[in-house]
């Protein structure tokens, strides 16, 4: 098995050369001597190919419950347009097929010499119950292809936010679970049917209101492998590896040339936490000095991923049941601003603002307002990461010196 295309991360590709690679008989057939079956395209009113798929045998029943790593699906019907099962494969990087008994699952590509393949044979040695608690999707296959493998992963659903959540709770217990795994991939949740019309499924709806929807951490592109004693507090990375895909936080808007991952990771998920619990604040007090603290540009003051879960949970704790049963309110065009620029105290009750005001976050100095306007053009932000890179080298010399040379006598 060959690839016809070039797989680079990040980048989109063609989506008709991804199209027939996958559609072709061969890859069919690969596939079937594997034990999958991959799902059949979707074709358009012309005959021609979309970017959406559909499984090949469906259930004999509407509803089909979760039986882990597998996740709950319907083929609930919303509307005359709705296909049962569907999912969309626009970049052609991953696909989806059924195993011998029928069970969905998703097939992504992965390049035998990359991170992302080392994270994945690392995480098919551990146990089924040990990736449950960390909230990461398992690896039930590696199916080696020359300079590729196929990875095997079951089929969970995309689009976690909707149908929106309705309570405090429910909200809690997703950010429970990222909290968890403090990184802010891409999250699927235990439960699929029509992806298309996904916003209108009343099974999700139904196992939200539950408790029963749990989340998982699936992508790993741009993810690295660290060893287990690395010391987390002075790893570094150059700025430009903090860009990727899914970049939500400031870090290095100013012209950094090096950041903290660990500490980018914190403020990655505190930033995603924003973009839709952060007008929350006035019915849900804890989650101001939470999100202030994950999202801070004082990297030192941020908090470590251990200090944002306890943090979360001890918070947590002290919430009443009438607490957990508020409906949440739905954001407005206001609470959308940037969190850095959104003021998450104004609704606080001032004993509460009082009693945590050593976490809440000033305004944005001049200076760096002035450096992130500076360094909003790309070439501008790597001429000024090299000027600093500079100064701080000058700086550390006198530095160097002393260490050197410290302790020698002359005798």
């Amino acid at each position: 098995m060959r690839l016809t295309f070039e797989l680079e991360p990040g980048k989109e590709g063609d989506f008709r050369e991804r199209a027939n690679f996958w559609d072709s008989q061969a890859t069919v057939n690969w596939f079937k001597a594997h034990g999958y079956t991959l799902y059949q395209r979707v074709l358009d009113d012309d005959g021609d190919p979309t970017s959406w798929v559909a499984p090949t045998f469906m259930p004999s029943q509407g509803r089909v419950e979760a039986q882990y790593p597998y996740a709950y699906h319907d083929t609930e019907v919303v509307n005359q347009f709705s296909i049962p099962l569907r999912e969309e494969v626009f970049y052609g990087k991953v696909a989806f097929a059924q195993d011998s008994l029928n069970r969905h699952v998703a097939i992504k590509i992965v390049k035998n010499d990359s991170n992302e393949y080392r994270i994945l044979k690392f995480l098919m040695a551990q146990g089924l119950e040990a990736l449950r608690e960390n909230c990461i999707i398992p690896v039930l296959d590696l199916l080696p292809a020359q300079d590729i493998s196929f990875a095997v992963m079951p089929r969970w659903g995309s689009d976690v936010m909707h149908p929106p959540l309705q309570t405090v709770h429910q909200l809690l217990l997703f950010m429970h679970c990222m909290l968890k795994d403090i990184k802010a991939g891409n999250v699927l949740t235990n439960h699929f049917s029509d992806s298309c019309e996904v916003g209108e499924s009343i099974m999700r709806q139904e196992l939200r209101s539950k408790g029963l929807l749990s989340y998982v951490i699936f992508d790993f592109d741009f993810s690295i492998q660290w060893p287990s004693e690395l010391d987390r507090t002075t790893c570094r990375l150059p700025y430009y590896r903090a860009w990727g895909s899914f970049n939500l936080v400031t870090d290095v808007a100013q012209g950094e040339f090096d950041y903290n991952p660990f500490i980018f990771d914190v403020g990655v998920l505190g930033a995603l936490f924003c973009k839709f619990a952060q007008h929350l604040t006035g019915n849900l007090p804890m989650l101001a000095p939470l999100l202030d603290r994950m999202t801070t540009r004082e990297l030192a003051r941020r908090f470590t991923a251990v200090e944002a879960l306890r943090f979360f949970e001890e918070m947590k704790d002290q919430l009443s049941q009438h607490d957990l049963d508020q409906s949440l309110e739905k954001a407005t065009t206001i609470s959308r601003i940037p969190y850095y620029s959104y003021d998450r105290w104004k609704d606080i009750p001032p004993e509460f603002a009082e009693r945590w005001a050593a976490f809440r976050e000033p305004p944005i100095p001049l200076m760096v307002s002035i450096m992130r306007r500076i360094c909003r053009y790309g070439w501008v932000c790597h001429v000024v990461a090299r000027i600093r890179w500079f100064f701080f080298k000058i700086s550390s010399i006198p530095r160097c010196i002393k260490t050197t040379f410290v302790g020698l006598r002359v005798s």
